[in-house]
Formats: structure tokens, sequence, C-alpha cells
């Protein structure tokens, strides 16, 4: 997976707190859960969107649609979101990516019923196959499978940062419990950089600070090698990072050995 393709994750998945989307397979995806409780995932509940309140301030998270979505995370606040919600809060928060809103017909943040712990869960209308939404030289490198349903347990991890020190702060890692989630890459691109590209199941979205800046983490295993791969994007300065520095690589083992 390259930094770049996680980058299009990152945006895809915030959505459901930081979600993507994957397709439904046959071949179930490594580590995808299959949630304890029926349907969604998380205990239905209702509520109105949060507002812009829980945004995080540009200067610690730039756009400002993930600037909100990790806002919403980190607050824990009920979510109970149809698509006509969901489009009356874009209106306010865009991604620079082009994203399948209209695909999305309902966004769930809420207890799970089992184990009361954080949930947030993804519907989309159908199984989705999309092209990769990000352009390389004007061409989509492949495309994102998702199943209908996608749901993620949240973990809040005391986390201080190495690099940076200071107090313990919370990162937020967000563990795919429900559904699968396949970045498809095309062939002619796999064979040719074969080293360092695969199709991958994503199984883990973390976000957390590091060295003063927000990142997020996309971690999964490639299927056909089962390497783990791991790659990063800075929210505070909204750039990929790539290549990932030493230290960063170690935090992401810190949080998903």
């Amino acid at each position: 997976m390259t930094a770049r393709l996680a980058a299009v994750l990152l945006a895809a998945a915030p959505l459901l707190a930081g979600a993507l989307p994957a397709a439904a397979q046959a071949e179930p995806g490594p580590g995808a859960g299959t949630g304890s409780a029926a349907g969604m995932g998380p205990a239905a509940v209702s509520s109105a969107a949060p507002g812009k309140e829980v945004s995080f301030p540009a200067s610690e998270i730039k756009d400002t649609f993930f600037a909100y979505v990790l806002g919403v995370i980190s607050s824990g606040q009920p979510v109970d979101m149809d698509n006509a919600a969901m489009r009356g809060v874009l209106v306010e928060f865009k991604s620079a990516l082009d994203l399948p809103f209209d695909l999305i017909s309902r966004v769930i943040q809420g207890p799970d019923p089992d184990t009361g712990d954080q949930s947030i869960a993804l519907e989309f209308q159908r199984d989705v196959v999309i092209p990769v939404p990000f352009a390389l030289l004007w061409y989509h490198p492949g495309s994102i499978l998702a199943s209908r349903q996608i749901a993620f347990d949240v973990r809040r991890v005391e986390w201080t940062d190495p690099v940076a020190g200071g107090a313990p702060g919370t990162a937020f890692d967000c563990v795919l419990a429900r559904g699968t989630v396949l970045v498809d890459i095309d062939d002619w691109l796999e064979a040719l950089f074969s080293g360092h590209l695969e199709d991958s199941w994503v199984r883990h979205i973390v976000f957390f600070k590091w060295n003063h800046d927000w990142m997020g983490m996309i971690e999964g295993v490639g299927k056909r090698s089962g390497r783990t791969r791991r790659a990063f994007f800075d929210f505070t300065r909204n750039e990929i990072r790539f290549p990932a520095p030493d230290s960063l690589y170690q935090a992401g083992r810190d949080f998903v050995p």
C-alpha cells in the first residue's frame, strides 16, 4: 500500500470515524471481525449530528472535514445520521478528495451493546466497488472494495509522544470489527512494483499525535505476502509522510505490533 493510497483511505475512512470503504469478498479479510451486535454493530442512537464546536482547531488539523471527523471521534458523542443529515454536515465541512458520499446511507457512533465500548459503523446502499479517488498522473491506480456494512471498535489509548515528550495524550485505534476492507491495486502496477505494492486488507486506522502533529496510520496485511503494511498521513501539515522516518514506523508498531 503506498502512502498516497493511504491518504485516500484515511479520507474515506474518517466518515465512519475514520473508516473506509471496501468490497464484499468471498474470501474474508485477515483480522476482519464479525461484530458482536446484529446489524450495524453499535447500538442505534437518536441524535443530531454534533456541531462544529467539536472540531479540532486549524492549528492542529488543517483540513476542516478531518478536523470535524476527529472531533466527533474524540468527543465520543452519540451519532445516528442518514444520508440527508450527513450531506447537511458536508455543506460546511468538505474534504479535498472526491468521496462516494451518495453511497452512504447511514453513519452510527455509539456504545457496543455487549461491551459498552465506543463503536462506529457505516452502512452503504450496496456493496461498494469504486476507483481509488486519488489520481496519480491522471490515473487511478486501483479500486476500493467494501462490504455493505462496516463497523470499527474505537480503542482509546494513553500515548506519550516519544519524539516530542510532554504529558500523555489520547490516541484512537479504530479496529475493523465487522465487514471487509480491501485495497485492490491494478495488476500491472502490482507486477511492476511487486516489492512495494500489493492488494491489502485493512485492519486498523489509528489517529495519534507524533512530533506535535496529528497523524493517521493505515495498517493492513498484504493479500499475497501476508506482510504487514503501514502508511502515514500528517493531518496538521495536510501531507503524506513518505518516506516515513524510523521513529514514526516505531510508533505504528507500538500501536499495532
